[in-house]
């Protein structure tokens, strides 16, 4: 009964979580419709599931556990929603119904086995072998997704550091839970298979019910994971609200070994300056305007600023994560997305935004943005529509 209780929990939970993702999804990067579907299919099954206990009809009981095994089809989804995550897509598409073929065939093929002696043909023998391959195979598909697609991705941007980190972290959370739910499964087949009893996968059930309540409860607590950006958005406004915007780029303190003497005598005329050097370029280059020059050069910046130019090539060289001509295309793109946000592109081209920014043509434009932002230009453009959606 304990059992039952627990699978009765899990269920009514996921259902609520599916409800209050619902109702953010079109905002939510983290939560596509895969994953709205994935978790409706695993918490009907386990309120049924225990449900069940507190119903005597052999018959209902019977229909449950020879319709349960539909559930297979939440093997594609979870592929399906990795996959839309990476492509920071929310949309169904009829093409991808084809990934549901064979575990929808599996169905029938049990269905099948259910209704002939199992003395005259074992098919259970054909179909495991089959459903682990078929298993095993979207698990590497999933996997070679989050590394090739979403666990690489990089973003000097504290906004897509930060969405980059949390989205790393959740799937790398929800692979590890997903992983121990398809051995679960896999391994309680072969035992029903061995004692030659109905396949549906419920031995050792209770370990996957506390195996998905984590998960659950985890987008639960988690707000950005169950509200998207909105939430995420509010948690790094602190960013702004500090004395230092661009966090990532500075350096405060030294850790190189300097080069030569003069960087020696440069150091102690210098240290006591750090801050308010920082805080002097931030200001001036988070105006734009001065970027918004193809040719900027760091003798331009430091005659605009007002400090003398070696003691900004000794910043650059040691308080900085990255060079000055990577610190010119980070603002830029900086600069863009804050056109892209003001609907600059309502009316306006890319290669004339590139140009409006600083870059003098739309590829190495285009090259800079993914690789401060971690996406392109369009995709950011889009991410930023689904907002206005919303």
């Amino acid at each position: 009964m304990i059992t039952n209780l627990l699978f009765i929990i899990t269920g009514l939970i996921g259902l609520l979580t599916a409800f209050l993702i619902f109702n953010n999804h079109k905002s939510n990067r983290m939560m596509n419709s895969y994953m709205i579907i994935l978790i409706v299919i695993v918490s009907i099954r386990f309120l049924l599931g225990g449900l069940i206990y507190f119903n005597s009809d052999r018959i209902v009981n019977q229909n449950y556990l020879k319709y349960i095994n539909l559930t297979g089809i939440v093997i594609p989804l979870v592929y399906l929603y990795f996959k839309n995550l990476a492509t920071n897509k929310n949309q169904f598409k009829i093409k991808e119904l084809a990934h549901f073929i064979l575990p929808i065939s599996i169905y029938f093929a049990i269905i099948i086995l259910d209704k002939i002696s199992q003395k005259s043909i074992r098919l259970d023998f054909i179909i495991f072998p089959i459903f682990c391959l078929f298993t095993t195979t979207y698990f590497i598909l999933s996997y070679s997704v989050l590394k090739n697609e979403i666990w690489n991705r990089k973003g000097s941007l504290n906004v897509v550091q930060k969405q980059n980190e949390l989205i790393n972290n959740w799937t790398a959370y929800l692979f590890i839970a997903l992983l121990i739910l398809a051995v679960r499964l896999l391994v309680a087949l072969f035992i029903e298979i061995y004692h030659n009893s109905n396949i549906n996968g419920f031995s050792y059930l209770w370990i996957s019910a506390i195996v998905w309540l984590v998960v659950l409860v985890k987008i639960l607590i988690t707000p950005e994971i169950l509200y998207g950006y909105d939430a995420l958005n509010f948690k790094i406004k602190e960013i702004n609200d500090s004395s230092l915007i661009l966090k990532g780029v500075w350096k405060l303190t030294n850790t190189t070994k300097l080069d030569n003497n003069q960087h020696v005598i440069l150091k102690e005329k210098i240290d006591r300056k750090i801050l308010l050097y920082i805080e002097k370029i931030e200001k001036l280059a988070l105006s734009y305007e001065i970027f918004r020059d193809p040719e900027l050069s760091l003798a331009d910046f430091s005659n605009q600023l007002g400090i003398p130019k070696s003691h900004i090539s000794y910043l650059f060289k040691y308080h900085t994560t990255i060079s000055f001509s990577e610190f010119k295309k980070t603002i830029r793109v900086h600069d863009a997305i804050k056109h892209i946000e003001a609907d600059f592109l309502k009316t306006n081209t890319l290669d004339s935004l590139s140009k409006k920014v600083g870059f003098t043509s739309y590829n190495p434009f285009f090259t800079s943005f993914k690789e401060v932002s971690g996406v392109s230009p369009i995709e950011y453009y889009k991410m930023i529509q689904l907002e206005y959606v919303a």
